[in-house]
């Protein structure tokens, strides 16, 4: 499901040429097994077997044996699940949804409204708006139990606005950090794990059909003190996103 479509179509043919080159083997191993095919031909067995497997049946060729028969039928059931299973892994791609939404490759934390804060970026990169988004932004904090033992969990982090009607060009996930925050110290100090988790969903005006996305931010991918660069400007044409500003941030300059 994850592999692209090249790999994905010479998976099939490598398997589909296994398997009937193994039922060549067996049909040559077995003489006069196969009717008007020549007898030890490796050619003959892997057409027959093809026919068989696809079940074609040409007429050609056919099974002249009781043993002959009995292969030719266990090749018959593999062959219907083998095009069942095909089937139903290229239904699979084909209708799976597509993800429109892109995260920021970076977290910063930065100014909002004079209080520091933990932002990031998401951008929908279709043409058609997602509509009903719902953000949610997750901290992996670390609690140390009265028996001494650590426990890690996911808490939420509240959003200034988790809920959006409608993305048509970028959203900015916006967590106000208090002046005693954990997640700040944990952030300058060297030592502890860090993991920022962000998922946003909605539904895809374009397919009708939900989308869902998250992304993971390390220590190495949350800056300190820095800002985004503005990705949205406008023109005479209207607003216009800047995809390759997503990205991009910068130190926050000092008044």
């Amino acid at each position: 499901m994850e592999i692209r479509w090249p790999a994905f179509i010479g998976t099939v043919v490598l398997a589909f040429i296994l398997i009937n080159l193994l039922f060549a083997i067996i049909y040559v191993s077995m003489p006069d097994a196969i009717a008007n095919a020549e007898r030890g031909s490796l050619y003959d067995a892997f057409y027959f077997s093809v026919d068989t497997l696809a079940t074609v049946g040409y007429g050609n060729m056919y099974p002249a044996s009781r043993i002959g028969h009995a292969v030719a039928a266990v090749e018959i059931l593999l062959g219907l699940f083998f095009l069942a299973t095909v089937t139903g892994l290229i239904f699979a791609r084909f209708s799976r949804p597509r993800h429109g939404l892109l995260f920021s490759r970076f977290a910063v934390v930065g100014r909002y409204r004079g209080k520091k804060a933990l932002m990031l970026r998401v951008a929908w990169t279709r043409s058609f708006p997602l509509v009903d988004a719902v953000a949610q932004l997750s901290w992996l904090e670390t609690i140390r139990h009265e028996d001494g033992k650590n426990f890690r969990r996911l808490r939420e982090l509240e959003l200034v606005r988790s809920h959006n009607p409608i993305i048509g060009l970028g959203w900015s996930l916006i967590h106000v950090l208090p002046d005693d925050s954990d997640i700040l110290d944990a952030l300058e100090r060297s030592d502890g794990r860090v993991l920022l988790t962000a998922s946003v969903s909605g539904t895809d005006t374009l397919l009708a059909s939900p989308s869902q996305s998250l992304q993971r931010y390390g220590r190495g991918e949350i800056f300190l003190d820095h800002e985004f660069m503005e990705m949205i400007s406008e023109d005479e044409k209207g607003l216009c996103l800047d995809l390759e500003r997503l990205h991009q941030v910068r130190p926050i300059a000092d008044d």
